[in-house]
């Protein structure tokens, strides 16, 4: 990269929501087949001039999240500054190398996330150290093997919720074939400050919508929160299940069938987050007391809430929270649980526009941010925490490379704590896969589970 090119003026303060200390990097994998006849050192060249295209339309894509400002009693404030000209584009060629299984392996076993580690397929691992730098905004790896090409993309967490990291992907695929941008996408895209979270006014207190994101150092610490206990740091194993069209239909209709009487309308989204629920409780149960609580966390995209651009490529996230008796959840119906999910997001019944405001109020008024959690109080050996990509239109790009459009969209394989759950974009057939990390025994418990099973499919 030329560095002279760089535009020093680049100094860009991350979205409220980002100013929380979280190196996490979010990766997503595309999977492409190459036909015998095709020139792979093409992909290099393409993907190049995409991402200098579109660091010349959108320069703060390629620079690097950095904390300003930080003392013992201030997390600091964090901006993206200059890094290089343009997105870094990593090359991987194992075409002779059995760390990548060949195409023909990858596509006959359902491109499963334990084939597609984040160790081989992307640049770095989804959780850094704070003080590993560079802290890139968006990059990207080509990892070229026998009979096909995995394109992943990274972006930080702070930087990039998953919507905004899938918008960032779509103008990546236009910089490719050398589209025009849109007046709209040009403004939106630079970040444009009508996109920022409106802050409430002097009056404003804390209230309960914040118990779930006050972390307190121990019980008798008053007000607000929840006190964060000890965590095992033993890594979960992780699962992949397809759920295919006709069966989320089927599964939807089921779910329809047990919907209290004050609701009638559910989404295939909150149906199946009610049933990975349910089993994941049912995995859990023999472990825990009858009333042992279980929380269950979902990840929203707040932009409609808020009034902001659907194609703001910022972090504007947070959490619907939702808490059962593990035994409750086992046996309340798919239909409760799921009308209870759609309830805390219809604009009509949840209060989510309120708590985003009061949320992003919170942390701007408060030095050390490292102390506010979307998630205060998680316990991964008994909670859930989940994300949705279904709705991304990552099955519509293909990046000008002349492959045509992903056989397989996939989460890499990255060490985490158990109770992480992610459903992977939908399919042009209507499918939709879900990776669930948890303990091995509740793995164990949950590949053995007839009712899991009887709609889902295990690949691995």
């Amino acid at each position: 990269m030329d560095a002279t090119t760089i535009k020093p003026e680049l100094d860009v303060i991350l979205d409220v929501f980002g100013q929380r200390p979280v190196p996490v990097y979010t990766q997503i994998s595309f999977c492409f087949a190459i036909p015998d006849d095709y020139c792979v050192e093409h992909i290099y060249t393409i993907l190049k001039h995409g991402s200098e295209r579109l660091a010349e339309y959108f320069p703060w894509v390629a620079g690097q999240v950095v904390r300003e400002g930080a003392t013992d009693t201030s997390s600091g404030v964090f901006k993206i500054r200059p890094l290089d000209a343009a997105p870094r584009v990593w090359i991987k060629d194992l075409r002779n190398d059995p760390s990548l299984p060949s195409w023909d392996v990858l596509q006959s076993s359902s491109f499963p996330m334990g084939l597609l580690d984040e160790s081989i397929v992307a640049p770095r691992k989804t959780v850094s150290a704070p003080a590993e730098t560079p802290a890139e905004v968006f990059q990207l790896q080509a990892t070229i093997t026998e009979g096909g090409l995995v394109l992943t993309f990274l972006g930080h967490h702070q930087a990039l919720d998953g919507t905004g990291q899938a918008q960032v992907i779509s103008l990546f695929s236009k910089a490719c074939r050398k589209e025009p941008f849109t007046p709209e996408e040009l403004k939106i895209g630079n970040l444009a400050a009508e996109s920022r979270v409106q802050l409430l006014g002097d009056s404003w207190a804390p209230g309960p919508e914040l118990d779930y994101n006050i972390t307190k150092e121990d019980l008798s610490q008053s007000g607000l929160g929840r006190v964060q206990g000890l965590i095992s740091m033993e890594l979960g194993v992780w699962s992949y299940f397809n759920f295919s069209a006709s069966s989320l239909k089927n599964l939807k209709y089921d779910t329809s069938q047990t919907l209290p009487p004050n609701s009638t309308f559910i989404t295939t989204d909150d149906a199946l987050t009610a049933f990975i629920w349910k089993t994941i409780a049912r995995a859990r149960l023999p472990r825990f007391s009858r009333e042992t609580e279980m929380l269950f966390s979902r990840a929203v995209d707040l932009r409609r809430y808020l009034g902001i651009p659907q194609t703001h490529p910022g972090f504007v996230q947070n959490m619907t929270y939702h808490s059962l008796a593990m035994e409750k959840a086992v046996h309340s119906s798919l239909g409760d649980i799921a009308a209870d999910l759609r309830a805390s997001v219809d604009p009509k019944t949840s209060n989510l526009g309120y708590h985003a405001q009061s949320l992003a109020t919170l942390i701007s008024r408060t030095n050390d941010k490292s102390k506010i959690s979307f998630l205060a109080g998680y316990d991964p050996s008994r909670d859930v925490m989940l994300s949705s990509w279904a709705g991304q239109n990552s099955y519509q790009l293909d990046f000008g490379l002349e492959l045509g459009k992903p056989r397989a969209v996939r989460r890499p394989r990255f060490d985490s704590l158990p109770g992480l759950v992610y459903f992977t974009p939908k399919t042009p057939d209507g499918d939709i896969g879900v990776a669930i990390c948890l303990s091995a025994d509740d793995t164990k418990a949950l590949m053995t589970d007839r009712e899991l099973l009887k709609y889902g499919q295990s690949i691995g």
